[in-house]
């Protein structure tokens, strides 16, 4: 009798160690509450500028989540492509706080590590990731839309500058010609007329420097001085008379093009009231050397090209470069009839009046509500 007392005694030690073994290795973790976005609200869109790049895009703030019990929680902000259901989310941010101040180079810096291509416009979701170790599944907020367009990170300018400039053959000179594309620059400024140009490389360096190799006041090619051991090239001929002018080159083709702007350019196509008639195009009006603006209704998801007068000739012309979005990109010219036409520029998904702004010396357009 007493070993059988022993035996039961013995196994029923047994059965309560297992159970609290058990109790050990699998511990019960009740969620009471999954963290809340408070901010942003609505679907957003978002254009990103390397001159704001320290600029914060948006505060994403949300409320604590609760596990059931005191624990150090960590926070991820993630977004994915629209329709990715965040298979590979990217990884915005991490903190135990509950807000994060994302910058619009942040978001630009990591959008170009993947790939995206900067001026095109990006569909994505957004999700707050509340996270306690690993013996709990992480829980996820309610999910938010935006759009946003990268910018693209430009090389620094070259520099204008010659006695058709209004900074004269000062080497300090302030007539920045900003990055188009590699190799490429350009600028809308005043010349005056029978004078002449060069392009430099660095404010307050006479070398590298371009000058002209052979050609005319409209275009030609241009003659590279790498250092100041080599010998000044001819400069480049000024136009014949007073105005505001485009000057472009292309360092890499070792080219360059002239052009006179006029003080109006008009707007066409079958997203405006003027549809494809070319004298018929819409004014904008001039803002400073090279800006210009106009203020209309646009009919949605439909197209746009900007003529250099209302004389009826298809050239020149601007367009904008295959695969552009409506809220803003770059502008691609046409000279003449000879050239293939440039694609046109997208209006917005939605009808309205639209404030549509272009730069012809940053080669852009913009289109805002």
């Amino acid at each position: 009798m007493k070993r059988l007392y022993k035996t039961v005694l013995l196994f029923t030690g047994i059965l309560f160690l297992a159970s609290c073994a058990e109790e050990e290795r699998d511990p019960q973790i009740y969620l009471l509450k999954f963290p809340n976005i408070s901010s942003p609200s609505g679907t957003k869109s978002y254009i990103l500028e390397e001159a704001k790049a320290g600029d914060v895009m948006e505060t994403y703030s949300w409320s604590k989540a609760d596990f059931g019990f005191p624990a150090a929680i960590s926070y991820t902000l993630q977004f994915a492509e629209d329709g990715n259901k965040f298979a590979t989310p990217m990884n915005i941010a991490v903190t135990q706080g509950l807000q994060y101040a994302l910058t619009q180079g942040e978001l630009n810096q990591m959008l170009l590590a993947k790939n995206y291509t900067a001026g095109r416009q990006y569909s994505f979701e957004g999700r707050v990731k509340a996270s306690v170790g690993e013996y709990a599944p992480p829980q996820y907020s309610q999910i938010f839309k935006f759009s946003v367009i990268p910018f693209e990170t430009k090389l620094p300018p070259l520099f204008l500058l010659g006695d058709a400039t209004i900074d004269g053959w000062d080497n300090k000179t302030d007539q920045a010609m900003p990055f188009w594309s590699v190799g490429v620059y350009g600028i809308v400024t005043p010349l005056k007329a029978n004078a002449y140009i060069k392009v430099i490389k660095t404010q307050g360096a006479w070398a590298p420097q371009w000058g002209q190799a052979s050609g005319t006041w409209e275009s030609g090619t241009l003659a590279y001085r790498p250092t100041e051991s080599v010998a000044d090239p001819a400069a480049i001929p000024g136009p014949p008379a007073d105005g505001d002018y485009l000057v472009v080159v292309n360092i890499e083709a070792l080219t360059y093009t002239v052009t006179a702007m006029p003080e109006v350019v008009y707007l066409v196509g079958d997203g405006c009231s003027a549809g494809w008639t070319p004298t018929a195009g819409l004014p904008f009006t001039k803002t400073a050397p090279g800006k210009y603006t106009l203020t209309t209704a646009l009919n949605a998801s439909s197209n746009l090209k900007i003529m250099y007068s209302n004389s009826g000739a298809w050239a020149p012309q601007w367009g904008t470069v295959a695969g552009a979005n409506s809220a803003m990109g770059k502008l691609s010219f046409r000279p003449n009839e000879g050239v293939a036409d440039p694609a046109s520029i997208p209006t917005p998904a939605t009808a309205g009046t639209y404030k549509i702004e272009l730069d012809f010396s940053e080669n852009t357009y913009r289109i805002t509500q």
